[in-house]
């Protein structure tokens, strides 16, 4: 995949997790991949209802994005250990030093220029004012008698701005991870078929354990979409118990969706030859009646 892919997941603890908010959204537009947000929001840490980045992300989703060239997975720890050793060079450190200083900049540039958009459209809105009595002249008097405060007030709030790094793509540049990438990234323990042919078919999918079932099939991002299925995956050739079949036909229906089975078929010889056909992903879906 081109450019701004592959993304970068951390492995930490076990757990896939995505902190960098242009990643987080990347994966979801362009992958249809959504994570779950699992970190404490900054102004309401006391709180689990709404929650922030990072994002983290289900082994199977992880090994499916691998496998498109879409992600890499990187050993947090070990990057984090490693590189912060070389910053005790001054002038590198200094260079890390400087990249924040130019966030901030940059920072303080979109801050000053919509604080002078909003002036503009205030000022704008007095002389389109219809109201040309008294009143009227003392509240525009008024205005620019304030308007002074206000620029003062919104030039010290630039001068003030300080920026806080929300993840550590600065810290640890991609070309100092290389050598810490997972090498089972591609682990059949973390493989499953029916994700990797959701996803290559454009679903999006969220924990489905609320509906007693592995995911939540959306067609589209779940911001916008119900969802269509609710969908467990089995082997081939493993046995199906029958009350996973009611309990969950019955469930989905229940919920105005579909119970949607799948499994990944081997590879078979084919008939006459000595080649064997590609392993295939096989999809069936289970509606109950009369509900």
């Amino acid at each position: 995949m081109e450019a701004p892919f592959p993304v970068r997941i951390a492995c930490i603890a076990g757990r896939y997790l995505v902190f960098d908010n242009e990643a987080a959204a990347l994966l979801r537009r362009q992958v249809n991949t959504n994570g779950v947000l699992v970190g404490t929001a900054p102004q309401q840490p006391t709180q689990n209802i709404f929650l922030g980045l990072p994002v983290e992300l289900r082994p199977e989703e992880v090994e499916a994005m691998v496998r498109r060239g879409a992600a890499y997975v990187v050993d947090a720890a070990a990057a984090h250990r490693d590189t912060l050793h070389s910053y005790r060079d001054p002038v590198r450190r200094q260079a890390y030093i400087e990249s924040l200083r130019k966030q901030k900049e940059s920072a303080q540039a979109a801050l000053a220029e919509r604080s002078a958009q909003r002036a503009a459209e205030v000022a704008d809105k007095l002389k389109r004012s219809k109201n040309k009595k008294g009143a009227a002249a003392a509240a525009a008097v008024a205005a620019a008698a304030d308007a002074p405060e206000q620029a003062a007030g919104a030039a010290s709030q630039v001068k003030s701005i300080g920026v806080t790094p929300t993840c550590s793509t600065g810290l640890v540049p991609a070309g100092t991870v290389a050598k810490h990438r997972r090498a089972d990234e591609l682990s059949l323990a973390e493989a499953a078929p029916l994700c990797r042919h959701l996803l290559d078919n454009g679903y999006h999918m969220t924990p489905g354990l609320r509906f007693g079932a592995q995911y939540s099939v959306y067609p589209g991002d779940p911001l916008r979409f119900h969802a269509h299925f609710m969908a467990s995956q089995y082997d081939w050739d493993e046995p199906i118990p029958i009350l996973d079949i009611v309990a969950g036909g019955r469930l989905a229906t229940a919920v105005k969706k579909a119970f949607l089975l799948g499994g990944e078929q081997p590879a078979v010889a084919a008939a006459g030859s000595d080649e064997e056909t590609k392993p295939q992903v096989r999809t069936f879906c289970l509606e109950w009646a009369a509900m």
